[in-house]
This record gives structure tokens, sequence and C-alpha cells, in this order.
């Protein structure tokens, strides 16, 4: 690691490797400063990545890694801890330790998710407890498909995921309890269920009863989870 570059990245994701590697091909001294902790790390592959379709996380971003390198880009695994102005560039201190400036900042450090407090999610995070239909509808199209509502978008996503399965129920867990008429925004066609032994509503867009429907697969923000069958 030198004292100076033109660049520092801060994040060594796919869009900070892809960042560096245009920057490296045009002759700028680049830094990718990287914690190592990906958001998609817990995901068998990625999705909707032309060429790379079905690709392991880690395969890409060691992939990415290699390309920076071919162009002269360093890397370095740490965490950005500060960032202060200095005339017209910036100090950079990683690991609270060593300082580097550069003249410009690429700040690509992603997003972390938030999951709500509900035992065994973390743990299946990624794998059966998913966050986008759009990453992962495919994997769990026609399985029956439940929406942990944790914010006021989860009728939306009950909706957005009709068009991957038509299975599809709303888990209302610590929202709002409804009245006893649908209210306007709740998915199309939905109807409440009252599962045994449950305390909170269901909304269950196919208007079956909730009796002992078993958890299989989840997802985020909100949440869903699928069951094949």
């Amino acid at each position: 690691m030198d004292d100076r570059y033109d660049v520092v990245v801060v994040g060594g994701g796919a869009a900070g490797l892809a960042g560096a590697v245009a920057l490296a091909r045009a002759r700028r001294t680049v830094l990718v400063v990287d914690a190592g902790q990906p958001r998609n790390a817990p995901a068998a592959g990625v999705h909707n990545y032309l060429g790379r379709e079905g690709t392991p996380p880690a395969e890409l971003v060691a992939a990415g890694r290699d390309e920076v390198a071919g162009y002269g880009g360093q890397i370095v695994a740490g965490r950005v801890d500060a960032v202060a102005r200095d005339g017209t560039g910036f100090v950079v201190t990683v690991d609270g330790g060593r300082a580097v400036r550069a003249r410009r900042l690429l700040v690509t450090t992603g997003l972390v998710d938030e999951l709500p407090e509900v035992p065994g999610l973390t743990e299946r995070w990624g794998r059966d407890v998913l966050h986008c239909p759009y990453c992962h509808g495919w994997e769990a199209r026609d399985r029956r498909i439940g929406v942990l509502a944790t914010g006021p978008l989860a009728a939306h996503q009950a909706q957005l995921w009709r068009q991957w399965s038509p299975h599809v129920r709303l888990l209302l867990h610590d929202a709002a309890q409804p009245g006893p008429r649908r209210p306007s925004g709740w998915p199309r066609g939905a109807s409440p269920s009252y599962p045994a032994g449950s305390p909170r509503w269901r909304w269950s867009t196919t208007g079956s009863p909730g009796c002992g429907w078993p958890p299989a697969r989840w997802s985020s923000s909100t949440r869903w989870w699928s069951r094949r069958g």
C-alpha cells in the first residue's frame, strides 16, 4: 500500500471492483479497501448478472480482484475508519492507523440487512430466507410463499410475489391487525384466515384456511419464505 493514489475505493464488492477496473484501465492509481463482508455472501449464486448467472459470490469477487490487479490496481483488507478533507483531496484512515491520500473517493460500501428478531431466521438468511423476488423468485416459483410483514410495503410485496407463484400468504407478524374488511392496498383476492393456535391474523391470497401451514423458505424487507408443493 502506497501513500498516495488518484482514487481510493471504499468497498470491494462487485460495484467497487468494477469501478476500480475502469479507473485502472484509465491509468489511474487505485486502492480498494475491502472489509470482506459482502451483503450477498450467504447466497448460493448471483442472478440477473449477464455472463455470470449462478456464479457463487466469492468466485465473482475473486475474479474481479484478479482483474483489478491485472491493471495495476491495489487491494487491501481492512476498514476505512475516517475520511478528512486535505486541500483538494482526502486523507483516508484505514483500520485506525495507516493514512493514505487520494484525489478522489469512490464509496461503494453497499447495504447491511437488518433482520427481524425471529428465531432461526438469521441462520437461514441467503439460503431459505431471502429478500428479493427478482433475485430469487425463479428458484421459488410455484412454491408456497409466505411474506413476513415488517413494514408498510408488505402488501405490495405479496402482490408482487404472485408473478412467481399463486400460493402467496401475507403474515402480519407485528403489523397492526386489520379490521373485518380488506383494507385498500391489500392483495387482490385476499381473505383472512386464523391458523389453529395462532394469536395473529394471516391474509391468504388463495382464500384457503390456515391450518398448520409449516414454514420452509423465508425472505426479507418484507421477508418471505417458500415451500414446495
